[in-house]
């Protein structure tokens, strides 16, 4: 049951109720090494559907039935968004907004694709694209976009871990490329992360530069998604020859394993995405069933432990992940091909609205 309440912002949304009142708390092919995490995943999805139609019978959540079915249309019943125009997209997994240049975005594939980036504009009409060399990519789940001393960077998490069996994930960190151009990143920062409390699933992370902290929520079928944290690295540079400043090639550099923070638990399950507002500082999660604004904290709790206002998602076959551009407004993709591509009315409801 949700209960309506007035937003900071202004907008109307709905205040999650139940847990929360008393929670503290370019092209590649598939390698055939990855089929075991294939299978992984299909039968995760079995269990998915179990679990959604559980929580559709509990009457817990409102879910939408024709992500289950793989379903597109919304809910007027025409099709509410436009699509990824590179075929190249097939499962997009991860997203994040252009800091050199607001208006287009980033996305990857899911795993069992090659360490590449697709860029694309507010239409989903793809402009370029980066790929990482010599990495091989595991699972990349999810990415984030931010402004480090004054130059837009990249994250791409290496995360995703569907049998719980990694001793260690892998974060990417690089200095955006253009998005309107093709670009071979050989200069990146490789930060390897080891979880206190053992191997687990994780599709979401957020960079809060203020705070110098890099912050992932796990991915559970229960509602208890771990929040963990790790320092934001800093932007290593060197100086060349002529004494200019440049980035420093880390790529050929054995990474030190990292031991992330627990910080607390989320009543959510099937945390698939996250971002976070640069200009409210607000954190935003999403599920297979809807979407989740945290206020910034007030009091002594930090973000994790207020009352997120939910909003409902277009209806996608099973949204991935989430970016909110540089106006506030928040995008979503969802895996498929073509790749879904929208924009959340976070207005109670409001009709998912359509690319322009």
């Amino acid at each position: 049951m949700r209960a309506s309440r007035d937003r900071p912002d202004g907008k109307s949304g709905a205040a999650v109720a139940g847990p929360w009142a008393n929670f503290g708390g370019m092209k590649s092919s598939r390698p055939a090494s990855l089929r075991n995490v294939r299978r992984a995943r299909w039968s995760s999805r079995l269990v998915l559907t179990l679990v959604m139609a559980a929580l559709l019978a509990a009457g817990e959540t409102r879910v939408v039935a024709q992500q289950a079915a793989g379903g597109g249309e919304g809910r007027s019943g025409q099709t509410p968004v436009g699509s990824l125009s590179d075929p190249e997209i097939d499962e997009s997994s991860g997203l994040a907004k252009s800091h050199r240049r607001p208006g287009f975005f980033w996305t990857h594939n899911d795993s069992g694709d090659s360490a590449r980036l697709f860029a694309f504009d507010r239409r989903g009409v793809a402009s370029g694209g980066c790929e990482l060399v010599g990495v091989r990519a595991v699972d990349f789940e999810d990415m984030a976009s931010f402004v480090q001393d004054g130059v837009p960077r990249l994250v791409v998490a290496d995360i995703g871990d569907n049998l719980a069996r990694r001793e260690s994930v892998t974060l990417y960190f690089f200095d955006e490329p253009d998005p309107q151009t093709r670009t071979r990143i050989s200069d990146y920062q490789r930060v390897e992360l080891r979880y206190p409390d053992g191997p687990r699933d994780c599709e979401a992370i957020a960079v809060d530069v203020e705070a110098s902290t890099v912050t992932l929520v796990s991915k559970s079928f229960l509602p208890l998604a771990g929040v963990y944290t790790t320092p934001l690295p800093p932007r290593v540079v060197a100086s060349s020859p002529s004494g200019s400043r440049v980035p420093l090639p880390l790529t050929g550099r054995p990474p030190e394993v990292v031991t992330l923070q627990r910080r607390g638990l989320l009543p959510l399950p099937l945390v698939t995405g996250m971002d976070r507002d640069d200009s409210t500082g607000e954190f935003l999660l999403v599920t297979y069933f809807q979407l989740f604004r945290f206020p910034v904290s007030r009091d002594d709790r930090p973000w994790w432990q207020q009352t997120p206002v939910a909003s409902d998602l277009p209806r996608f076959r099973q949204i991935e992940a989430v970016a909110i551009d540089h106006d506030g407004s928040v995008w979503v993709t969802s895996e498929g091909q073509p790749a879904p591509w929208g924009q959340v009315d976070e207005r109670v409801g409001a009709e998912p609205q359509s690319p322009r």
